[in-house]
């Protein structure tokens, strides 16, 4: 190689080197100048969290008199991000305000006409967001026609986080206008979580509007509210447990529901029939409801019971024994001696230290 090329080649390298090291060192200008922009904002937007939360603090007092500084009311305009902080955390406040300053925080929403601009905002597609502007409305005080129809829009949403808190805004604005919606086909809804909104409204109106849902309704979804109606543990009366099962006779899951629910003694000759079904889901919550029902003359099926093929049924069955207020642990373990099922006597002795424990 001639030294021409080599001093070529040797400038052509050294060029490259000092363009990698501008590059670099822009590189490293241009981290710093975001660094320092994403400083100052996050310094900007904790100024700004730090005034609204005083002035949600002073809300609460129905003593203090508001002064908004223009400024902030500007940046709060025009900021969504502190939007979003403000209202989740006006809504959060709720959790630990009654009277007074409960309407205080009202009086502060409706200063900032916090409603008017969190609708606007609900035209997002963005589901944390939709979240908090649905917790946000059902806190408040009252609604207008546009929250309620965009809440009643949201019950249709594909997330079911959004759908439930849509409802439970609904439902303490106007719980006869939220029932419909919310027992119309809920099945992605754990029912757990139905019930938890449920328990908002009037036990009467609940009850009532469930009952005549389920008895309208097909199989699947009459299940899903039974499960529905049992946990908000709400008496049911003996008219709807006999339609129940004469309109869904053959099926095996909602007549065992339907026997969960029973607390009347009056249904005790119809209690007494399904324990002798052929089904086992069936038979075990018959035998449960004998239990809890069980006049004198249901001990000899009682007895009958704790044989059982099931192991639930027998396990019942003991637990109905030892709940018969004549008899004594003591006496009901001398009976289980003279049978002849060697299960059942396991059972009746494994409910025995269960239940009253240090008899054995």
């Amino acid at each position: 190689m001639s030294a021409t090329a080599s001093d070529s080649l040797l400038q052509a390298i050294i060029w490259l080197c000092v363009a990698l090291l501008i590059a670099v060192a822009l590189a490293f200008v241009v981290l710093f100048a975001l660094r320092t922009r994403n400083q100052k904002r996050q310094k900007q937007l904790q100024e700004q969290q730090q005034y609204w939360q005083r002035l949600l603090f002073s809300a609460c007092d129905p003593n203090a008199k508001l002064h908004f500084d223009p400024e902030r009311l500007r940046q709060f305009k025009q900021s969504t991000p502190i939007f979003f902080w403000l209202i989740q955390k006006w809504s959060l406040m709720h959790h630990y305000v009654r009277g007074d300053a409960d309407d205080g925080l009202q009086q502060f929403a409706d200063t900032l006409k916090l409603q008017t601009r969190i609708v606007e905002h609900m035209q997002t597609h963005q589901t944390r967001r939709l979240i908090a502007c649905c917790l946000a409305l059902g806190d408040m005080q009252h609604l207008g026609s546009s929250a309620v129809i965009r809440l009643t829009e949201l019950t249709e949403h594909h997330s079911s986080m959004v759908v439930l808190t849509a409802l439970r805004a609904l439902m303490r604005f106007d719980p006869k206008l939220a029932l419909p919606l919310l027992l119309k086909n809920p099945h992605y809804i754990a029912p757990e979580r139905l019930v938890t909104i449920l328990k908002e409204c009037p036990p009467n109106l609940v009850t009532e509007a469930t009952c005549a849902t389920i008895l309208q309704d097909n199989p699947q979804h009459a299940h899903y509210l039974l499960r529905v109606l049992k946990g908000l543990e709400v008496p049911v009366s003996k008219r709807f447990i006999t339609t129940l099962l004469e309109r869904f006779h053959d099926d095996n899951n909602i007549i065992a529901m339907a026997l969960s629910l029973l607390s009347s003694p009056e249904l005790l000759p119809l209690v007494r029939d399904y324990t002798s079904n052929d089904n086992e889901g069936v038979r075990v919550q018959a035998t449960s409801a004998l239990a809890r029902l069980a006049e004198p003359e249901d001990e000899a099926r009682l007895w009958q019971l704790v044989c059982d093929a099931s192991w639930w049924v027998r396990y019942r069955a003991a637990e109905g024994l030892f709940e018969l207020p004549y008899l004594t642990v003591e006496q009901v373990l001398e009976k289980a001696e003279a049978l002849d099922d060697n299960y059942a006597q396991t059972m009746l002795k494994q409910v025995a230290t269960e239940v009253h424990y240090g008899v054995l």
